[in-house]
């Protein structure tokens, strides 16, 4: 019995398979334990990775940005030297400006000259001749202004009128818009489409100055082309930044008749030319376009509905075939409303202005002065928080300034709209129209644009 101890003893100490089994699971439990331990840390390690790269990016984009506001505020401190430099070289003596209406102004015109008959622009010298029709159903509005209008002493500021002038504070009727304002020809369209044709203000690498002017006895000299460059090896026509030609990619707002622009396309100043007005205009438009239509060339000039403010947004994303911002954006005789909440205009004006441009949109507006000279003041002073404003007068060809049409160019400032994230803040919601003013963005459909 004695020899067999050792076999119990030994028998007794093995394991059981309950216990073998438990062991395997404990063992198994640590090892997925182990793994779970591994990939924790190496999730957090990963975590740690990503926070350090999303802060890496974070600080490398604040230092982008901030790298760009500093660029921004450089350029608008450059931008704001050459504005004023060149708003020095743009003054007139006493004796260079302008005191008696001239001859092809149409606020001094009889009642069927200014309002009825078709208007004629006779640009390049006589070469290019656009045919615009003026509204029959504008005839009634237009005599009551006309009628208005008489008598009402010399016209104001820069008036120079002979009793056929409005006086400063008056204003045209809100009820003749758009039969009126949006089928007539005015004087700031006429100027402008002078300048924008017959001087070298297109031209790249052409710093702007007068275009032709009219001889004592003849007609106007102008080029039989659209306006050059100075040609040289060294100083090949610098491209738009946005058409990539050394022709603009144009859009003009409100346009009406239609008369800036048919002047560049049928002169081959831009381009592409992109005008637009309310939907209620439109006819109006195509009708002095296919009137015009043997002097387009194709596909050079389209037309489109754009009402100004937030409630265009639709009308904006629209736009077509050429897609804002714009090398440049046009307007003539924009401004005549006083500013209020049921006539909010002018901050509309703004609004699209902001919208349509990029930091390279160079904008062009004649702002007749009978109208409402007091709200041209105001816009501007408005309009000099997002852009460089500078008042044209030298620029202008002497025979075509006046001292009551102002022609101003706007330059983005770079700080507003020339830095990442600048135009998102004018692209959609009521950023341009004045603080509190909720009525203003709810009257955008009824703004002439």
């Amino acid at each position: 019995m004695a020899a067999e101890t050792p076999c119990a003893e030994l028998a007794a100490a093995e394991p059981s398979p309950e216990e073998l089994a438990r062991a395997e699971a404990e063992a198994a439990a640590a090892e997925a334990a182990a793994v779970e331990a591994a990939a924790a840390a190496a999730a957090a390690e990963a975590a740690a990775a990503a926070a350090a790269a999303e802060a890496a990016a974070a600080a490398a984009a604040a230092e982008a940005a901030a790298a760009a506001a500093a660029d921004a505020a450089a350029a608008d401190a450059e931008l704001e030297r050459r504005v004023e430099e060149e708003q020095a070289a743009e003054a007139l003596s006493d004796g260079e400006e302008a005191t008696a209406p001239k001859d092809w102004q149409r606020f001094y015109m009889g009642f069927h000259d200014r309002f009825v008959n078709d208007c004629v622009l006779e640009l390049r010298g006589g070469r290019v001749r656009v045919a615009l029709a003026q509204a029959p159903s504008a005839k009634v509005a237009a005599k009551v202004a006309a009628q208005r209008a008489a008598g009402g002493g010399k016209g104001g500021k820069g008036g120079g009128g002979k009793g056929k002038g409005q006086g400063q504070g008056m204003e045209l009727d809100k009820a003749s818009d758009p039969a009126l304002t949006g089928t007539t020809v005015w004087d700031g369209a006429v100027v402008l489409s002078h300048f924008l044709t017959e001087t070298s203000v297109l031209a790249r690498n052409a710093a702007p100055g007068p275009g032709p002017s009219r001889q004592p006895g003849g007609p106007p000299q102008a080029p039989a082309g659209p306006p050059q460059a100075p040609a040289g090896p060294s100083q090949a026509p610098e491209p738009y930044a946005y058409s990539g030609l050394a022709l603009p990619t144009v859009l003009e707002l409100g346009a009406g008749t239609g008369a800036v622009s048919l002047a560049l396309a049928t002169c081959r100043a831009a381009a592409s030319v992109t005008c637009t007005d309310l939907e209620d205009l439109l006819p109006h438009l195509r009708a002095n376009v296919a009137r015009n239509g043997a002097l387009l060339p194709p596909g050079r000039l389209s037309l489109q509905a754009l009402r100004w403010g937030p409630e265009g947004e639709a009308d904006v994303q629209a736009l077509g075939p050429v897609r804002p911002p714009y090398d440049m954006i046009v307007g003539s005789d924009l401004i005549y409303y006083s500013y209020t909440p049921e006539t909010p205009h002018s901050q509309l004006l703004l609004w699209t202005l902001r919208r349509l441009s990029g930091p390279h949109t160079t904008v062009f507006l004649s702002l007749s002065l009978h109208h409402n000279p007091e709200e041209v003041e105001q816009f501007l002073g408005w309009a000099a928080e997002w852009f460089h404003v500078l008042r044209l007068r030298r620029s202008i060809p002497e025979e075509w300034r006046v001292p009551d049409v102002l022609v101003v160019r706007l330059t983005p400032r770079r700080t507003k709209l020339g830095h990442p994230g600048a135009e998102a803040a004018a692209a959609v919601g009521e950023a341009g129209v004045v603080p509190g003013d909720k009525a203003a963005a709810g009257a955008a459909g009824e703004a002439r644009c």
